[in-house]
């Protein structure tokens, strides 16, 4: 029997440890394939987002690949914007088998405080390649203005 060399160094963050099971577990075991999960509550529960802002708006974009405008939520509560969705599992079926599965499937929400100066009634969203974009326009006193400096 082989020992396993064992390295105590501590992992940055959970996932890093996730991972450095998982492969002490392949090396261990082998030809046997065990399921890659790394990765996958981080991204199921919080979807990566960027959030920019405009002179005339606010832009949030998340990424959200492989899921469908019927199965994706969004509120907008004060300042508060929710994208809530879910993935759907895909099934084996007679003419296709899952021999390996690394992409997330279930629920994800995630709730983004937005500055004060968005009017919540003009909201546009748009789902495309995997990214949603939400388009919050600017109150109008809270819209940029060129202000003209005189030299005398």
């Amino acid at each position: 029997m082989e020992l396993v060399p064992w390295n105590r160094n501590v992992p940055h963050d959970l996932w890093d440890a996730f991972d450095d099971l998982r492969s002490e577990m392949e090396r261990s075991f082998g030809g046997f394939r065990l399921p890659d999960a790394t990765g996958l509550l981080d991204r199921v529960g919080s979807p990566a987002i960027d959030v920019i802002e405009t002179s005339d708006e606010i832009l949030v974009m998340a990424d959200l690949p492989g899921i469908r405008k019927e199965d994706l939520e969004l509120n907008l509560a004060g300042t508060l914007l929710t994208i809530k969705g879910s993935k759907k599992n895909e099934q084996n079926s007679d003419k296709r088998r899952i021999f390996r599965k690394e992409t997330w499937v279930g629920n994800f929400s995630r709730t983004i405080d937005l500055p004060a100066n968005i009017d919540n009634e003009k909201v546009d969203a748009e789902l495309k390649d995997g990214v949603l974009s939400v388009h919050i326009s600017k109150k109008e006193e809270a819209k940029t203005k060129a202000i003209a400096v005189r030299v005398e």
